[in-house]
């Protein structure tokens, strides 16, 4: 009997232990799904339409108290868009964050940086299609951001190209070291970033990229502007900009962006357009209609798109 009641003590100890472990870290799952009808016209005249999933994601977060006020997270995030479509990698990072700021290192989408507040949160397609504006790139990142400080926040980084170990896969991508300003404080956000590109590049001519966009919440909408100049080493400059603007109606959100690109030694400039209307049906559910016109550089003719979405997150 003694030897039993030993072992059931024990038992429940090693429970509590593993209760006091398991308390301190914490896995959450979350994602989205959109589907809509869409119509593409080129600028050409071509035409199409139907049905399609336009975004699938599934998103893993564990986050560990480390304790000393030390907190580790792990993200990873997978595409999820239904039958006959495969299931791919999206984000995945790991981040320490403490008294000293947050170090991050990953392989991420690094995306448009003067979209987000430049346009204002409006519910539009969006004009970071790599023409009018810049577009996305893969890279492996390591990101370091020191305490935010009265709204401020500075962080600096270095990245590689997902594809080339050391090289840069495109101009847009890979190979280079940055730094970055944000404030955030009431109805004002402002961020700033330089990257610079590494001299190895692969097929690269990218030199240096700067950017700096701005939002604020008037109550009755919100307003963004962001602008971008890119050099290459031939000292060929290509300037972006965005307007853009947000309403809210209670639950209905109307959106405006406009925007254009200008490359030294190019007639004319890219340009777009970005018209939309989000209505919530609930805090993750809600409807959308977008309508976008494109226009490149010396075409002679538009091309357009427009559709209406169901999304729902959870």
């Amino acid at each position: 009997e003694k030897f039993a009641m030993k072992k059931t003590l024990i038992a429940l100890a090693t429970l509590a232990v593993a209760g006091t472990a398991f308390a301190q870290s914490s896995v959450t799952i979350s994602g989205k799904l959109r589907y809509a009808y869409e119509s593409v016209s080129s600028a050409a005249g071509a035409k199409t339409n139907g049905l399609r999933v336009t975004d699938g994601d599934l998103n893993f977060v564990a986050v560990e108290d480390l304790g000393g006020g030390m907190k580790a997270s792990a993200a990873m995030a997978y595409v999820s868009r239904g039958r006959d479509t495969a299931i791919s990698a999206r984000d995945a990072s790991i981040t320490l964050a403490g008294g000293f700021g947050s170090v991050m290192i990953g392989s991420i989408e690094a995306g448009n940086g003067i979209i987000g507040l430049g346009g204002a949160g409006a519910p539009v397609y969006g004009l970071d299609n790599g023409t009018t504006l810049a577009g996305a790139g893969n890279v492996d990142i390591i990101k370091y951001t020191l305490p935010a400080m009265n709204g401020f926040t500075v962080s600096v980084n270095t990245t590689d190209a997902t594809t080339v170990l050391g090289q840069e896969a495109t101009a847009a991508t890979g190979d280079s070291t940055g730094v970055g300003v944000g404030y955030a404080n009431g109805p004002l956000a402002v961020a700033a970033d330089l990257t610079n590109y590494g001299a190895n590049a692969s097929g690269s001519t990218a030199d240096s990229r700067t950017r700096i966009s701005a939002s604020y919440n008037l109550g009755m909408a919100k307003i963004g502007a962001g602008f971008q100049t890119s050099s290459t080493t031939a000292n060929v400059d290509t300037k972006q900009q965005i307007f853009g603007v947000a309403v809210p109606m209670g639950a209905l959100t109307l959106g405006l962006n406009i925007a254009s690109s200008k490359t030294d030694g190019v007639a004319r400039a890219n340009k777009g357009t970005d018209l939309g209307a989000k209505y919530d049906l609930s805090k993750r559910t809600y409807i959308a209609a977008a309508y976008q016109t494109t226009k490149t550089a010396g075409a002679t003719a538009s091309a357009s798109k427009y559709r209406v979405q169901l999304a729902h997150s959870f």
